[in-house]
């Protein structure tokens, strides 16, 4: 059997609708796990297609900033399949503004779905992992150096950097881990402003060790690997996924 075999595994995948979340639910799909599809708008696309993978999977529509949306998400996913191996906490946004003049409202909004969100779904999901089990938080290259323009997302995706850490600290005992995967500027929805625009990403492409913008499955490939046994002696990791961003900084 390959240590990459998710095969009988229950994972969760947060904001799996669409873009990288879902890139990781097809891809987990295919390693051999059951999925389920979580999001705010309609997943039933995603679920289709782990469905054509000969996999089991439901959508279960949540706010994970909404502790009882998240309550639900959990119930259901123990209600069909009684358990859960994986969690990917992969939802969420991009409100651009500098502190100097941002709203409190973005502020409060960004920080609620990427780092609140997070810490509510590994808390409700922990009371049903057990030993083996796996959680992969997405973060960003934003958690690991700021940006102007970015102020909210960049202290979000901070927060889930070492918060990831913490986790992994409190859990190892139990034989969880916690890791975290960064990724770079990839192409998907969230991005198309900064992707679509031609003169923006050729001149990206001198700061990239490898010419291109990402996709989802770059970074699903990484998630698969922290979700198996693959991965078995790692905690508290991150990697990052940025195709060799050189740092302006």
């Amino acid at each position: 059997m390959s240590l990459f075999d998710l095969t009988g595994k229950v994972a969760i995948v947060t904001g799996a609708a669409r873009g990288i979340g879902q890139g990781i639910a097809i891809e987990l799909a295919r390693a051999g796990a059951n999925v389920v599809v979580s999001d705010i708008i309609p997943g039933e696309s995603t679920v289709n297609q782990v469905k054509k993978l000969k996999r089991k999977s439901i959508y279960v529509k949540t706010d994970i900033s909404n502790k009882k949306d998240v309550e639900n998400l959990i119930a259901q996913t123990i209600k069909t399949f009684n358990k859960i191996d994986i969690l990917v906490n992969n939802a969420g946004v991009y409100l651009p503004g500098n502190a100097s003049d941002m709203p409190e409202e973005t502020w409060n909004k960004t920080m609620n779905i990427n780092a609140k969100g997070p810490f509510l779904c590994s808390q409700a999901a922990l009371k049903y992992m057990k030993k083996g089990a796996s959680i992969i938080n997405i973060s960003s290259i934003a958690g690991i150096e700021g940006s102007a323009g970015g102020a909210a997302y960049c202290s979000s995706k901070g927060a889930i950097r070492l918060f990831t850490k913490a986790l992994a600290a409190e859990i190892g005992g139990l034989g969880i881990r916690a890791n975290s995967v960064h990724p770079g500027l990839i192409d998907t929805a969230m991005t198309k402003g900064i992707s679509s625009d031609k003169k923006t990403v050729q001149g990206m492409m001198s700061k990239f060790l490898i010419k291109r913008v990402g996709k989802p499955v770059d970074i699903a490939g990484p998630v698969v690997f922290l979700a198996s046994d693959a991965s078995s002696y790692m905690t508290g990791s991150e990697i990052v996924v940025d195709g060799g961003w050189i740092s302006a900084l």
